[in-house]
């Protein structure tokens, strides 16, 4: 099945298209839709084959773990620097259409990242032994953020919060539970026990960022004084990092700009770089005959706790009873909800 195809939107009722289970499999493990992938599973393999360079880092995470927020934390520590990437994550994330060819015109070091599990990342990320960073947050956060980043892509009112919640639990996502992902990095680690990697919780750079900006420092080999991570820690504060983000100074990859586009007209939370775009039927705005650079909101409160906000206490006692099936499987993880 061709992603190309794949509707961004939502159907009248249901999930949405492009967030349900795929039937596409590689090592095992379902592939997601990717948008402006003719072949998800030829994508899959290129992947794999990527070559890696010795001094290449990767973050690995769940989506909506905080990757965003540890990629330009990462971005800063390795370029001894205070001053933001100029790019979104998206440009050098694997599984993103056009990303492979960016990657390979990086220099080193290169900060690449990834949501896919390590049975679809490339096999040199083992055989080389790069750094890598995983990042992670309790589901229940996860879940709330999730949800209202697919919702600037679905604002029709059938896609609720309580329809995502079902259908998480009811492992019909398209990419792989919360809990299966965890559980797949944990086996790695395990079988590859002298494999760099870094475990960092959202949680807890929250609480104290300085500490794990310095923490993440020493695991990379850069010299980072307390002065500058508490520089760092600042610049990346969440309502920096907004700021960044409202202002438009962060560059999304085309392959993201024409799937927003494709729906000829513009989601709730997607903004422009510079105009706006036109309600739905009007031309777009003439800049050279092109529209503008689409952008979508990837900041939304970034605190601990929101999802008291989002769950009923119905909700939270339901997901509380998954949370308990799916840690009782065996799950090292332990999670700060508030």
């Amino acid at each position: 099945m061709s992603s190309e195809n794949v509707n961004i939107g939502a159907e009248p009722t249901g999930i949405p298209l492009f967030l349900r289970k795929s039937s596409l499999e590689v090592n095992g493990w379902r592939i997601p839709h990717f948008p402006r992938i003719d072949d998800p599973v030829v994508h899959i393999h290129k992947i794999q084959e990527l070559p890696i360079r010795e001094d290449d880092v990767l973050i690995a995470a769940y989506p909506k773990s905080g990757t965003h927020w540890l990629w330009e934390v990462t971005h800063m520590l390795l370029n001894q620097t205070t001053e933001y990437e100029k790019r979104v994550k998206e440009q050098v994330m694997l599984e993103f259409a056009g990303a492979l060819e960016a990657v390979e015109k990086e220099p080193s070091p290169r900060i690449l990242n990834s949501h896919l599990v390590f049975p679809h990342l490339p096999l040199e990320v083992i055989t080389k032994k790069i750094k890598i960073i995983h990042v992670t947050r309790n589901p229940k956060d996860t879940l709330v953020s999730l949800y209202h980043h697919f919702k600037q892509l679905t604002p029709r009112a059938s896609f609720t919060f309580d329809l995502l919640l079902k259908t998480v639990m009811e492992n019909n996502i398209m990419f792989p539970s919360q809990y299966d992902y965890l559980r797949q990095m944990t086996e790695f680690e395990q079988t590859h026990p002298d494999h760099p990697i870094k475990h960092i919780y959202f949680e807890e750079m929250k609480k104290d960022p300085v500490k794990t900006i310095s923490s993440l420092a020493k695991f990379l080999g850069v010299p980072a004084s307390d002065t500058f991570c508490q520089h760092v820690a600042e610049a990346c504060s969440f309502d920096n990092m907004k700021r960044v983000e409202d202002e438009g100074k962060k560059v999304m990859p085309k392959s993201m700009v024409d799937s927003l586009d494709q729906r000829g007209q513009t989601p709730a939370g997607v903004k422009q770089l510079d105009g706006g775009m036109p309600p739905h039927g009007g031309s777009p705005p003439h800049h050279g005959g092109k529209r503008p650079p689409a952008k979508m909101s990837f900041y939304r409160k970034g605190v601990v706790g929101d999802w008291k906000n989002s769950f009923t206490p119905e909700q939270s006692l339901e997901f509380d009873n998954y949370i308990k099936m799916e840690e009782n499987k065996g799950f090292p993880f332990k999670f700060e909800y508030e």
